[in-house]
């Protein structure tokens, strides 16, 4: 395993051995697989210049236990997508689902799934901001990450106004966004992997109320001659990924 980092790319070469009962797909190329720069925990992190998470650890028992090397990379979100798109790379981790998408990239069964929020200041709403259904937040100024898919939120007019989780909390504190989208897992994960408590007062999270959890899949790029092969592979795993997680419950 070869670890290499560059200004603004962090990339990991899996030389990746055969299981010992793993059928191999020779057939399948060396991949070259991309995922967001900005740290998405616990699902993928960077930890000591080294790339860690769920989704790394499900790759190796898809692919490198089937004797599948692959390259991955971190980089801009919008970066990657577009990379996958004009066959820079052949699959990207940790997406979620959207019309448009799927007319550009073959998308996999889902693998995880995260609980939706929305966050608010409460000096803004001294009240409390309850709602019954996302779209009651069309009323007041939703903001999210730039380059981020918030389809399933079913709100129209989204504004991108930020890169990070503290750069839009900032401005729930200033009143330049009355709302903030974004998950609970993710909030959790940077908790628990940095002791980054980006939700405290006077800010305020709730689960948006009778919205499942969204689920989350990768976009096998379309140029990828094999892209049925892996497709078959990847959702074989990740069935078993569920099966298993919910037999643990």
């Amino acid at each position: 395993m070869v670890w290499k980092t560059g200004p603004l790319v962090l990339a990991l070469i899996l030389l990746a051995g055969f299981g010992l009962h793993a059928a191999p797909h020779n057939n399948l190329p060396h991949l070259r697989i991309c995922g967001d720069a900005i740290d998405w925990p616990p699902y993928i992190y960077v930890q000591n210049e080294e790339i860690h998470g769920y989704d790394v650890e499900i790759l190796d028992r898809a692919l490198a236990r089937h004797g599948v090397k692959y390259d991955l990379v971190l980089t801009s979100w919008s970066r990657c997508l577009r990379g996958a798109k004009h066959d820079e790379y052949d699959l990207v981790v940790s997406a979620s689902y959207s019309p448009e998408r799927e007319k550009d990239y073959l998308y996999t069964e889902w693998y995880y799934t995260i609980t939706p929020l929305y966050i608010y200041s409460s000096q803004l709403f001294p009240q409390g901001l309850t709602i019954s259904t996302s779209q009651e937040l069309s009323a007041y100024r939703v903001c999210g990450q730039h380059s981020y898919n918030y389809h399933d939120f079913n709100i129209d007019g989204i504004e991108s106004v930020g890169n990070s989780i503290r750069e839009i909390t900032e401005k729930l504190k200033t009143g330049e966004c009355d709302v903030y989208l974004s998950w609970e897992e993710i909030l959790e994960g940077t908790r628990r992997k940095w002791g980054i408590e980006h939700i405290t007062p006077p800010l305020v999270y709730k689960a948006v109320p009778n919205m499942e959890p969204h689920k989350f899949y990768m976009l096998i790029s379309r140029h990828l001659p094999e892209r049925e092969q892996l497709k078959t592979l990847l959702d074989r795993q990740f069935r078993l990924d569920r099966t298993a997680n919910k037999d643990s419950q």
